[in-house]
């Protein structure tokens, strides 16, 4: 009775003091309005990766070393035409001028181009005294035909030694610079006249080139795209003669995400709201029809600017809390809104927003719980991103139910003081009819309809293990934005856009222990993945390859070979390929077109065999094995993510029913919802993003709303005394126009993720919309 007296008090005094009341929410409205100013947007690795995460910590601490995410410019020569044009001198003096305003720019850390590349070959080959065998390389590859171990391998170097002898004679020392066409051959390409072994990272064969910059490390997002608008910039004023220029890499991608999320969170919720408006005003037939629609805008200003104020952050996941919390928190100012005309046209009551208020405000709290439960289920997940979406919905679900009632109450209240509703019984009309008949199925069924459920709830459970997960973030965005083509591009002309780094510490980089270990892991990886790993690039292997003959033995180079070459690199390069503290190496292998899942074995078979010498680390990162441990928390626990959403709604509903019978009724077609998403799934071999992955939860916080609301309004007319059958029909009448209603616009908010251009967010919208209805 306290709890009865409560929720009348509640309504006389919102209907009472509507103008009070409003003033109140307009104060709260803009100070919780400012605080959606207060939300950041977040597309780094924090989004998926846990700060207490190895790989989160390793791509840190490489990050620091070597710099961020890299930025890749793709040179294409036209058909007939080769690289060697490009070291003409008007083209050198672009790629000089492009490098200059790159490196005079405080948000870029490297910047390597082709003619870097090739000072930096210049300097291995030259000596002071004009002696081939003095020079870096030329010395390298003397003493490697000594150490040679086979005759047979010592044999070949020496006849390769004759032939790179007789090439560099021929060429007089004074011409031996980048405008004579014969030392730029030289120097790009081996005795049997492909591009050198130690080059084919920014050479991949005769008609590319690339050039590589490198952010700084650990950059915010914003700082990211900075660096990236400057690299994209600066690199379109390149134009060479019978040659083009594409400019992508990872941050542009982030970029192109971060952009959609500050806009395109407004466009889904400006689609959602039009669509939930038609259905509002052809199949709402109430007066004040779209007071929903603006109590729910209201609702979703409070939730948000809440969530500003606590911090969390807008991800590409949580950007989906726009509309899923249109589609699941209109339901209550509809179901409000339906039930005040319910008790004025139908049962006649002097009072009914006091009754409306008693009878239906605790049940609305009821669905609420269970909506917050199965989204708290959420922060059990491994990836930050989903934890943040469940901590968002929670929260922003129970402010939204929170106003919608005192709202819906306040509005309507002072509305039915000032103008009391007339209108004509509801139950006669075709939604009410569509309702009745749809619960008129004999009680015989329920059985057979109970084992269905059962049935497609485990058979979605047997086909999990066999879904895919698409953890890669390319295929998260929009397939036909430029950057995604620029990508493909690079992707199709070079076989690679993408890199794999490992740093190697030691007390002593230089040492020959730490070099001959480099050499040997980066040969052994090479020839383990050569479909996956492509190419290396190290100060280490640098001077490997230079000693690499066809026909001779595999010689390592030595630690004075490789600081030799290390000193005489330009200083980008020295950058990028050794810690400024000189305590690590970096090595970076161009990784080929393949799955994450692919990847990921590669990643952790790296892991798991390498075998430094003591005293030494050998750590993989960078962006692909940041992509490996999103897809390891992903798959870590995302079925028990379902199961915990269905026990906490199960266990709160049977402490509130105080029945466990009543509580499972209410879970039923919960259960046919989540099985059929796993079979639809699994049927038509769909690849479950991140979003659709967590489907879930959500599939269960959106279907008990409806289910819990039916089987309470159920009981209350069984508690007026009404038979089953006729508490189940009188229950159907009076409630069915608005549970279609919300049935719909809660269909409309999530069916509108469908239209976002991301296929993250789209398949996501597809699958949950589709197991609401």
């Amino acid at each position: 009775m306290r709890m009865q007296r409560f929720w009348s008090k509640l309504a006389v005094e919102l209907g009472r003091r509507a103008g009070l009341v409003s003033l109140i929410g307009l104060i709260v409205t803009l100070v919780l309005g400012y605080g959606i100013t207060q939300l950041k947007v977040e597309t780094s690795q924090d989004s998926y990766l846990n700060q207490t995460d190895q790989v989160y910590l390793d791509s840190v601490a490489y990050q620091d070393l070597f710099g961020g995410q890299a930025m890749l410019t793709l040179v294409t020569m036209d058909e007939g035409h080769t690289i060697d044009e490009l070291f003409a001198e008007e083209n050198r003096s672009q790629f000089d001028a492009a490098a200059e305003a790159l490196r005079a720019d405080l948000a870029l850390a490297v910047a390597v181009t082709p003619v870097d590349v090739m000072d930096f070959n210049t300097a291995l080959v030259d000596s002071e005294t004009g002696d081939p065998t003095q020079s870096i390389a030329g010395g390298a590859l003397l003493r490697a035909t000594t150490a040679d171990p086979s005759e047979e391998g010592r044999a070949a170097r020496q006849a390769d030694a004759v032939v790179t002898l007789e090439r560099l004679n021929a060429i007089p020392a004074d011409e031996r610079n980048l405008d004579n066409p014969d030392w730029v051959d030289f120097l790009l390409r081996d005795n049997e006249g492909g591009i050198r072994l130690a080059l084919q990272s920014f050479f991949p064969d005769e008609t590319h080139a690339q050039v590589i910059t490198r952010l700084p490390g650990n950059a915010s997002i914003d700082e990211e795209g900075v660096g990236a608008d400057v690299t994209k910039e600066v690199m379109s004023g390149l134009e060479f003669e019978n040659a083009s220029v594409v400019t992508t890499g990872a941050p542009v991608l982030l970029q192109d995400i971060n952009d959609y999320l500050t806009g395109g969170i407004l466009t889904l919720g400006a689609i959602a709201a039009a669509i939930m408006m038609v259905i509002l005003l052809l199949f709402f037939n109430v007066r004040w029809r779209l007071l929903p629609l603006g109590i729910i805008a209201v609702g979703l200003v409070w939730a948000f600017g809440t969530a500003g104020y606590l911090g969390i952050p807008l991800t590409i996941v949580t950007i989906a809390g726009l509309p899923v919390m249109m589609g699941i928190g209109i339901d209550y100012a509809i179901q409000m809104h339906a039930r005040v005309e319910e008790e004025v046209v139908i049962d006649h009551q002097r009072h009914p927003i006091q009754e409306t208020a008693r009878k239906l405000g605790p049940a609305l709290l009821v669905v609420t719980f269970d909506a917050v439960f199965a989204f708290l289920a959420l922060r059990f997940a491994k990836v930050p991103m989903i934890r943040d979406f469940g901590l968002l919905l929670a929260i922003g679900i129970a402010i939204i139910c929170v106003g919608s009632i005192i709202m819906s109450l306040a509005a309507l209240g002072i509305r039915e003081f000032k103008s009391p509703t007339k209108g004509t019984d509801f139950r006669e009309g075709r939604i009410a009819h569509l309702v009745v008949w749809m619960g008129s199925i004999p009680a015989w069924s329920a059985i057979p309809f109970a084992v269905i459920s059962i049935a497609v709830f485990f058979g979605g459970l047997a086909v999990e293990d066999d879904l895919t997960l698409q953890a890669d973030p390319i295929k998260w965005v929009n397939q036909d934005s430029q950057v995604i083509r620029d990508i493909n591009t690079i992707d199709e002309e070079t076989g690679s856009s993408s890199e794999l780094g490992i740093y190697v510490q030691s007390d002593d980089v230089f040492s020959d222990e730490n070099v001959e270990f480099m050499h040997e892991f980066t040969q052994q990886q090479l020839e383990e993945y050569p479909q996956d790993l492509l190419t290396s690039s190290s100060i280490v292997a640098t001077v490997s390859d230079l000693l690499v003959v066809p026909g001779a033995s595999s010689v390592p180079p030595t630690g004075e070979e490789v600081q030799a070459a290390y000193e005489v690199a330009p200083p980008d390069i020295q950058q990028a390929l050794v810690s400024p503290d000189g305590g690590a190496l970096n090595l970076i292998f161009r990784t080929g077109p393949s799955s994450l899942e692919d990847r990921a074995v590669v990643v952790n078979e790296i892991r798991d065999q390498v075998d430094p010498p003591e005293g030494v680390t050998a750590t993989p990162s960078g962006l692909a094995v940041v992509g490996v441990g999103l897809l390891e928390n992903l798959e870590a626990n995302r079925v028990e993510l379902t199961y915990l959403a269905l026990a906490f709604v199960f266990l709160f509903l049977a402490v509130r029913l105080r029945s466990i019978v009543r509580s499972l009724l209410s879970l039923v077609p919960v259960l046919v919802a989540v099985g059929a998403s796993s079979l639809v799934a699994w049927t038509f071999s769909l690849r479950l993003s991140p979003m659709t992955a967590l489907g879930g939860p959500l599939v269960i916080a959106a279907c008990t709303e409806f289910t819990s609301l039916i089987l309470l309004r159920f009981v209350e007319e069984r508690e007026r005394g009404l038979d089953p059958d006729e508490s189940s029909r009188v229950a159907a009448a009076r409630t069915g126009r608005a549970f279609i209603v919300s049935a719909m616009t809660t269909a409309a908010g999530l069916a509108v993720i469908a239209t976002s251009s991301l296929p993250l967010l789209r398949d996501f919208g597809i699958v949950v919309a589709m197991n609401v209805v």
